[in-house]
């Protein structure tokens, strides 16, 4: 088994490379690629039984769609064909048609997802979600972002808030799924914080009967949250 882990050193923002940290002890015996920012992608040539991308700066988000557009093609024939994806917080702009920047600026992207950024420049949305997917899987994260998305996600959304705003403040929709790639803005990071999702992304990659690492104290730790999450005190937007 192959994970794939693009551009540790550039994409690391608000702790979320603790998402591989934590999938690295739920499988020891699985191989993780870091491909360095500028080395060719694993996904290239392999299929890996997942490909995971952490959250960046604006100036390297722009630098990373430079990079992975020789491999723009390839990357949807992988996300056609099912390969399990996980893109946080704003890396899966990357996919998107386009980001407005704030100053009006249009920044092409990969072109895979029909959706928009937009940037603004000084107000950064800071917000919790308490969400379901459509199979019922409860998430918790939280949000932290100078970007809203623009488009139409009504079919593929990753999940429906419960609370929380989705792609926008209009929105109950958060996130993209298509097939098994999934786009969120939520940070958490997700896989310690949501063992369900865990345990359902982990069956995707191909290993449904994997035990998670530290199980009874993250499951303990969800509901901990999730108490709080539904706390009528609790604020949503921060």
């Amino acid at each position: 088994m192959k994970i794939e882990i693009l551009f540790p050193e550039i994409c690391n923002l608000f702790g979320d490379m603790g998402n591989m940290k934590y999938l690295k002890k739920c499988l020891p015996n699985a191989e993780f690629v870091s491909t360095a920012f500028g080395d060719k992608p694993l996904f290239a040539d392999e299929q890996p039984n997942l490909i995971y991308l952490a959250p960046s700066n604006e100036k390297n988000q722009e630098l990373i769609i430079k990079a992975l557009l020789p491999y723009r093609d390839r990357l949807k024939e992988l996300i056609d064909n099912g390969t399990p994806m996980l893109f946080t917080g704003n890396s899966g702009e990357i996919l998107f048609k386009e980001i407005e920047n704030y100053d009006g600026r249009k920044i092409p992207a990969l072109n895979i997802f029909p959706f928009t950024a937009k940037r603004e420049q000084y107000t950064r949305f800071n917000g919790l979600n308490h969400s379901t997917m459509a199979d019922g899987t409860e998430i918790l994260g939280f949000r932290s972002q100078f970007t809203y998305w623009f488009g139409d996600n009504y079919d593929c959304f990753f999940v429906k808030c419960i609370k929380g705003i989705g792609i926008n403040k209009e929105s109950d929709k958060e996130g993209i799924m298509v097939n098994n790639a999934i786009a969120t803005a939520q940070l958490g990071p997700l896989l310690v914080n949501n063992p369900a999702f865990t345990k359902r992304l982990l069956k995707l990659m191909g290993a449904e009967n994997t035990a998670l690492a530290f199980e009874d104290d993250v499951k303990k730790a969800f509901e901990i949250r999730k108490a709080e999450f539904e706390n009528p005190k609790t604020k949503f937007i921060l």
